[in-house]
């Protein structure tokens, strides 16, 4: 599917997020985003559902019109329903393809977004295959990495326009760009942004963390901080923000 110029987008309320997207999350298709538990699908619909709240509050209508349609998940539809038979694999693929087609007649007609959810298990087999995807610390990968791939496999892969997948790293240690230079230090969860795939994009990585105040896009230096009394060299990551979501945690 091949989108137009002016299609309208949906801003993620950011504008490293938007630019990976190519200015926001289009219109007229469906969008999936894809990660285990806790990386941050959830927060990124939910600052999808309230980006334009202050607006809305401003305006004197009884009835809005429905710009956006968010399924958070819509993998538990299916996890116990069918079985592994051919006839019901069949069965799922059909209903993979009218969900999918009801979706984006509806996106198409009132120029929604459509945004859905799904989760990811183990990939069993080779790892070049087009279902594998590669999860882990981009520090450890020979250690803790390993192969995942979307829960609803290569049918509803055709179903999708754009997928987006995220990742979740260990914590490091990091200073607060607010108080520095001071050596307040802090723990974060990195988490990245992929764009696996989209018709009318390259893929495009961002890195981002979840505080208190919601996800913060930044760029990571290496600083090495002396710490008394042990009088050792300890390798920090500095975080600079230069975006952030406004997501309530």
């Amino acid at each position: 599917m091949l989108l137009p110029l002016s299609t309208p987008k949906l801003s993620i309320g950011c504008p490293i997020l938007d630019d990976c997207l190519g200015g926001g999350i289009p219109c007229n298709s469906i969008t999936e985003l894809t990660g285990e538990s806790d990386y941050g699908r959830t927060q990124l619909c939910l600052q999808l559902t309230v980006g334009d709240i202050e607006a809305f509050i401003a305006i004197d209508h009884t009835r809005l019109p429905v710009k956006l349609i968010v399924i958070d998940s819509i993998a538990a539809l299916f996890r116990s329903q069918y079985q592994t038979t051919p006839t019901d694999l069949k069965r799922r693929s059909e209903m993979f393809f009218n969900i999918s087609g009801t979706l984006k007649g509806l996106a198409n007609k009132f120029g929604l977004v459509v945004v859905v959810t799904t989760q990811v298990v183990d990939f069993i087999g080779p790892h070049d295959g087009v279902n594998g995807v590669r999860l882990g610390n981009l520090e450890s990968l020979d250690i803790s990495g390993r192969w995942v791939s979307p829960a609803l496999g290569l049918a509803w892969a055709h179903c999708i326009n754009s997928r987006v997948f995220l990742a979740r790293h260990k914590p490091s240690i990091g200073v607060n760009i607010r108080n520095a230079p001071s050596t307040t230090i802090c723990s974060q969860t990195h988490r990245t942004f992929h764009l696996v795939f989209a018709p009318h994009l390259a893929d495009a990585s961002a890195e981002f963390v979840i505080r208190k105040e919601g996800p913060f896009i930044g760029t990571f230096l290496t600083l090495n901080l002396r710490i008394n009394p042990s009088d050792c060299l300890l390798e920090v990551a500095y975080f600079a923000s230069v975006g952030v979501l406004a997501i309530p945690i």
